[in-house]
């Protein structure tokens, strides 16, 4: 006799044409690198957004060469493709960092300050680092359930669009502007991602790996050790 199924594992993996990615490993890693070099360099004094436009550009172009001569080939060997979410954080990161004001040459501060400048709120950090362990050690199989298998049906895209949802909804009765923000934009960028996934399948075929990667996992403790140490030092 058959034994219980879960629906998940009767349904079969789609993954990324080898196309796909090709095309989104390089421009991933083109965005994440790109972003990086900006963020290392805004802290110099004697670098200005022309510059800085220009490093991000060089490096963006040399991760766009084929094969053994993109830093991207070389990377995705060890780390495959970072997640839609990194990407999408990285290319607003680049958008908000080097744009600047008519007949100025600095970025746009205050209310448009790059994502990465202000303290996210804690809460959404905390999701993502709670998400990043349930699913290493989903990888030990420590639970019933195969929850990374999910991530290759519809139930995860659906799991994606709820929370896009929840985010817009927190966002519209926050009432820190700089939350409210944050929650918007991440709201953008999982809708943005979930719509390429599903239409390309990228970057793995598993929904999980478009929403979150190790970068962003660690990331993510990065920036709730900063906010914890923040509301620490202001009591």
């Amino acid at each position: 006799m058959m034994g219980f199924q879960w629906p998940w594992e009767a349904s079969a993996s789609i993954t990324p044409s080898l196309t796909a990615l090709s095309v989104g490993m390089h421009l991933g890693w083109a965005l994440a690198l790109g972003a990086g070099s900006v963020f290392l360099m805004q802290t110099a004094t004697i670098t200005t957004v022309t510059t800085r436009r220009i490093v991000a550009l060089v490096i963006a172009l040399f991760c766009l060469l084929p094969n053994a001569w993109s830093p991207s080939w070389w990377l995705g060997l060890a780390f495959q493709t970072p997640s839609l979410t990194l990407q999408g954080l990285c290319g607003l990161y680049l958008f908000q960092q080097l744009r600047t004001h008519p007949g100025t040459t600095t970025p746009l501060s205050d209310s448009t300050t790059a994502p990465l400048q202000t303290p996210w709120p804690l809460g959404l950090l905390l999701v993502a680092i709670i998400a990043g362990w349930v699913l290493a050690l989903d990888t030990f199989a420590l639970f019933d359930i195969a929850l990374y298998a999910i991530g290759f049906t519809p139930y995860a895209v659906l799991a994606a669009l709820f929370f896009a949802c929840l985010l817009q909804l927190i966002s519209a009765r926050s009432a820190h502007a700089q939350n409210t923000r944050h929650y918007r934009e991440l709201a953008a960028i999982v809708l943005i991602a979930t719509a390429i996934h599903v239409l390309f399948r990228l970057p793995s075929g598993n929904m999980w790996d478009a929403l979150l990667d190790p970068w962003l996992w660690i990331m993510a403790h990065g920036l709730a050790i900063d906010v914890v140490w923040r509301k620490t030092r202001s009591r």
